[in-house]
C-alpha cells in the first residue's frame, strides 16, 4: 500500500513514469524503512524501534539527497499531533532520538557534514524539536502543580517561550540572509 501512494507523490510522477523506481530503488526502500519504523515506534513507543528508525534515516542520507524529504515531513506530523492535542510520550520517544540521532549520523556522511545542522532544510525539525520538549515540559509541570500554580507556570512560560521565540526566529532569519550558500537548496 504504501509503495502504491508513492507512486502517486507528484516530484515521483513528474521524474518519469517507471524510472524513477528502476534508478533508485535503494532509496525508495529506505524511505518506505524510515517511514515504516517511525510509525511502529509511534505505535510501541519503544527506544529500539525509535533508534531503528534514525539507523533508518542514516540510510537514507547516505542513499539519496531527498532525505529532506523525511526529516520535514515527520516534524510537520509531529507538529499536527501537536496542535491537535494528540502528543503522548509515544510520539515523543518517536521524534525526539530520530533527530537527536539522525542528525548525528547525518552529520557523518560526508556530502552532508556540518550542513545537516546549518542548512535551512533542516530548521523546521529543530524547531518542531524544541516545540516537543516544551509540551512535554508543559505536561509534567501539570501533572506536578495544583490547577491554580500551573496556570501561573503556564503565563510565565509562555511570555518567556514568545521572547525567546521571537529572538531565536530573528537569529535564524538574520543567518540564512546573511549566508548565501546556506539557504534553501533545490530539493
Amino acid at each position: 500500500m504504501a509503495a502504491a501512494l508513492l507512486a502517486m507523490v507528484p516530484s515521483y510522477i513528474s521524474r518519469s513514469v517507471a524510472g524513477s523506481y528502476d534508478n533508485e530503488a535503494v532509496a525508495i526502500f529506505a524511505l518506505i524503512s524510515t517511514f515504516y519504523l517511525y510509525i511502529k515506534t509511534l505505535n510501541t513507543g519503544s527506544l529500539f524501534y525509535a533508534t531503528l528508525n534514525a539507523i533508518a534515516y542514516f540510510y537514507m542520507v547516505c542513499s539519496w539527497g531527498g532525505y529532506t524529504f523525511i526529516i520535514n515531513l515527520i516534524p510537520m506530523h509531529v507538529l499536527l499531533c501537536i496542535v491537535t492535542g494528540r502528543y503522548s510520550s509515544r510520539l515523543y520517544i518517536a521524534y525526539a532520538p530520530l533527530v537527536v540521532l539522525g542528525t548525528l549520523l547525518a552529520s557523518l556522511v560526508p556530502v552532508v557534514g556540518f550542513n545537516a545542522v546549518m542548512t535551512s532544510e533542516h530548521f523546521a525539525s529543530f524547531l518542531v524539536f524544541i516545540i516537543i520538549h516544551v509540551v512535554a515540559l508543559v505536561y509534567y509541570i501539570k501533572g506536578i502543580l495544583s490547577p491554580k500554580m500551573f496556570k501561573l507556570a503556564v503565563t510565565l512560560v509562555v511570555s518567556v517561550g514568545l521572547v525567546v521565540c521571537c529572538a531565536v526566529i530573528a537569529v535564524l532569519i538574520a543567518l540564512v540572509a546573511s549566508s548565501p550558500t546556506k539557504g534553501w537548496s533545490g530539493r
